[in-house]
């Protein structure tokens, strides 16, 4: 048990399709375990405080917060039950994988629409 951090992009198909296609994919962006300070400003700034491990769906600007947090190590200190500590090593690996992420998710294609979210589970 403990805290499980996932950011997951998807691709839904804007074109027709017919019964049985596939309408969506998802991508692995980003996984974390046990990085509670990162939860607690997703948690505080983009769900309101409301922490029932939902989906918090993220735009490029929000992700760009994210990064902007990250770097001046304004991320509040969050603590829980399974969560444990964060020990401060883990910030050059968030801005990489959220500055993927936009990158990601600013990508144009034909017949496409992208979205990302964050879940945590514990």
């Amino acid at each position: 048990m403990g805290l499980d951090m996932y950011l997951t992009g998807e691709i839904f198909f804007t074109r027709r399709w017919r019964r049985g296609q596939r309408k969506a994919e998802l991508y692995d962006l980003g996984y974390w375990r046990k990085h509670p300070n990162l939860h607690g400003y997703i948690v505080q700034t983009f769900a309101g405080g409301d922490d029932s491990c939902q989906q918090i769906h993220l735009s490029a600007d929000d992700l760009r917060k994210i990064i902007a947090a990250v770097k001046a190590k304004d991320l509040p200190h969050t603590t829980g039950f399974f969560f444990g500590e964060s020990d401060g090593t883990e910030w050059r690996e968030d801005v990489s994988i959220f500055t993927n992420a936009v990158d990601w998710l600013t990508t144009e294609e034909p017949n496409q629409w992208r979205s990302v979210y964050y879940q945590a589970s514990w």
